[in-house]
């Protein structure tokens, strides 16, 4: 879930914090992860009461993968913090509700693209991505009908990449003024396109009841 912050009500400050949510495959993994780890330690255990002299190594085991288990609980908790200033955007990591990455700094007029990261009819994606060599992610899952991309400069690593997101409304329309001409017709288009299909998914579901 979403938690959405606006300081001061102030036109040119906005900040959106967006909460990870994982796909199948990465929660398999994770949770592959932790079996993985009890596995190893409990095999220690077994063959350290059958020959006495792993116990040592029983114990480094052990300890090795309680850590383990208490760094990926401890980093499976991601939030990705948008701030938006006069223009510009900022995008910050945030693991374990902690530890901060800096993931993007851009202006928005330097903005190359902006669409839907997914198409809705195919559940492709609607961009070559392989043209990218400098990718971004800082969405709350790429799978979700919402997520959107932008092509950037980056002004952290000096060089333009393709920054994969997840806006919400307020964040859309603080972007809209700052972006060109053409692209302000793209992001209208967007949101026609968007309106209609809630319309039309919104009529379906109470012809349905």
């Amino acid at each position: 879930m979403e938690k959405l912050m606006d300081l001061g009500h102030m036109d040119n400050y906005y900040e959106q914090i967006v909460k990870k949510k994982f796909t199948t495959v990465q929660m398999t993994t994770y949770i592959l992860g932790i079996i993985g780890i009890v596995l190893v330690v409990a095999l220690s255990i077994f063959f350290s009461g059958i020959i006495s002299i792993l116990i040592p190594v029983a114990l480094i085991m052990i300890g090795v993968g309680v850590w383990l288990v208490i760094y990926l609980i401890k980093n499976s908790g991601i939030e990705y913090e948008y701030t938006f200033v006069v223009g510009e955007m900022r995008i910050e990591k945030i693991k374990g509700q902690s530890r901060r990455k800096k993931v993007a700094a851009f202006d928005v007029k330097d903005i190359d693209d902006i669409g839907k990261y997914i198409d809705r009819a195919t559940g492709k994606k609607t961009i070559d991505t392989k043209a990218y060599p400098n990718i971004l992610h800082a969405e709350q899952n790429e799978l979700n009908d919402d997520t959107y991309y932008v092509v950037i400069h980056d002004k952290l690593k000096g060089k333009h990449a393709l920054l994969i997101f997840s806006p919400n409304e307020t964040t859309l329309q603080k972007l809209r003024p700052y972006l060109s001409i053409e692209l302000k017709k793209k992001f209208l288009k967007l949101q026609r396109e968007e309106q209609e299909y809630k319309d039309k998914e919104k009529t379906e579901t109470v012809a349905q009841n």
